[in-house]
């Protein structure tokens, strides 16, 4: 007889089978409960994607800095989109060369702006020649050659690029009409214009508007996002985007704040630069960004401009970002952001929302970078400068780490695969994915103040990460069109194409 428990009757394995069934319930009950407070977690949808901001994970705070990031050290001068900017310079050299200029019909031959700007940077009217006469003819020549062996790589950055003609709309006015206008696209082509919201919607303070302008720029898109007030400094002095004329012009008095957004390349062709690698990815995506926020704040009635690289903006983008706290400006004139290190691309909207602005930080690039030096130990065209800082490089009236742009774009023209070269974005020891490796280095990093931490990281870097010679990046015969890392299997034309192209980089 089985074993009986009190005086209920019941016995011990009755008892062990309700217990096991009360268990076995609870159980159940509490995984129901659990699955019920995970249904309504909107995280467990399929599909989701959280867009509120948690890609921007670096805390800020610790390394805010009283800005503004730059003071002007000499007279300031307003940076000029026909001279500064070199895509442009060599394109307007390039028509006056073909219309016949030579040396000898001396610089003030070529007109203004371009014979004063000689005239201060000498030698980058023999990098610019060079660009035009021999670099671009053998550009053509290699293309004819080797086309097909980046294939893929030109594909997949001509896939982001192809709706650049389209979206956003370029404006055709000055600031003072266009950025209170909305374009709207016409099914089947074309747009119209309409007015802006006639009087703006007010926000609860300025605190409230940057806090909704962060979670609506991440919704959108965005990876990092900054606010600051515009240093008109940092506007260019002329080539307005619709305005009247390309000549000067003053900074609208609406232009009062910047929102600046951030994207990074897809990782793995960053890698492969700047042989496989892409820019257009990173473009693309972050002026689809701006466009939206854009378009946001103008149905809320407060005018506002994109100004998205690499071909529609009428500032100068990184001295922006630096004032609104996104990073700080490496050896390489590009930005360095915590999150992503140097692989980030940005745009600016400027607005006169009132907005509560962010601080510039301070993270420790400034001092990383003196010791560092890879970025200019890898640049093919030895445009990065190898010297211990940036003092005494000033650049229209600020002193900050330049760049020779003559040289850089030189090597832009003779790079294979999709136009450009971004090696120093990709070589920066920052640009690694944020595991958990790489952000306790950062954490670490920043709170020694011996620098000891400093040089064994830039040890490592160059020690157990493979390096190439910077001479295998250019064209043969000289070099192979090599890339930093070798292109990600997706990106190599035969794993995928019934073809045999000729392949620099085995010499054929």
């Amino acid at each position: 007889m089985a074993e009986t428990i009190g005086s209920t009757g019941f016995s011990r394995r009755s008892f062990l089978k309700m217990g096991g069934l009360a268990s076995a319930a609870l159980t159940v009950v509490g995984t129901g409960g659990a699955a019920y407070h995970a249904g309504k977690d909107k995280k467990s949808y399929t599909g989701y994607e959280s867009f509120e901001g948690e890609q921007q994970t670096y805390d800020r705070k610790r390394f805010e800095i009283e800005g503004p990031a730059y003071s002007p050290v000499s007279k300031v001068k307003r940076p000029g989109s026909f001279t500064d900017l070199v895509f442009t310079r060599v394109h307007i050299f390039g028509m006056k060369q073909q219309a016949g200029w030579t040396k000898a019909d001396g610089i003030d031959a070529l007109g203004e702006p371009l014979a004063s700007w000689y005239k201060e940077f000498p030698d980058q009217l023999d990098l610019d020649i060079l660009c035009n006469t021999v670099t671009m003819p053998n550009a053509a020549k290699d293309h004819a050659k080797y086309d097909e062996y980046f294939a893929l790589a030109d594909a997949y950055a001509w896939g982001w690029e192809d709706i650049f003609a389209f979206y956003p709309a370029v404006p055709t006015e000055p600031p003072e009409v266009s950025d209170y206008q909305l374009k709207h696209a016409v099914p089947g082509g074309g747009s119209y214009d309409s007015k802006i919201r006639e009087k703006a919607l007010p926000f609860k303070s300025p605190d409230h508007a940057a806090e909704l302008i962060k979670k609506v720029a991440h919704r959108y898109g965005a990876t990092v996002v900054g606010i600051t007030k515009l240093n008109p400094d940092f506007c260019y002095a002329d080539g307005l985007r619709g305005g009247k004329d390309m000549g000067p012009w003053e900074v609208p008095k609406h232009w009062k704040y910047a929102i600046v957004v951030g994207v990074p390349h897809e990782w793995e062709q960053v890698l492969a630069n700047p042989a496989h690698g892409t820019s257009y990815d990173g473009y693309n995506r972050v002026r689809n960004v701006s466009a939206r926020v854009t378009g946001f704040l103008k149905h809320l009635g407060y005018p506002s401009r994109s100004h998205h690289p690499p071909f529609h903006y009428d500032l100068v983008v990184p001295p922006i970002a630096v004032d609104a706290g996104i990073g700080q400006l490496g050896r390489h004139g590009f930005v360095i952001c915590p999150e992503t290190g140097s692989n980030i691309r940005m745009a600016v909207i400027t607005t006169n929302l009132e907005m509560t602005i962010d601080k510039p930080i301070d993270f420790g690039v400034n001092d990383f970078c003196k010791d560092c030096k890879i970025c200019a130990e890898q640049c093919p065209s030895s445009a990065i400068s190898m010297a211990e800082s940036p003092k005494d490089m000033v650049s229209r009236g600020y002193e900050h780490w330049k760049i020779d742009t003559g040289k850089c774009f030189n090597f832009w023209m003779q790079a294979m695969g999709p136009l450009g070269c971004r090696l120093c974005l990709t070589v920066c020891p920052y640009s690694r994915r944020n595991n958990w490796l790489h952000k306790i280095a950062k954490d670490v990093d920043i709170n020694d103040p011996t620098g000891l931490v400093n040089n064994a990281l830039i040890f490592m870097q160059k020690s157990l990460f493979e390096t190439r010679d910077p001479q295998e990046y250019l064209r043969p015969p000289d070099g192979r069109f090599a890339g930093y890392r070798e292109a990600p299997e997706w990106l190599e034309v035969t794993n995928y194409l019934a073809i045999n192209p000729k392949n620099p980089q085995k010499g054929d």
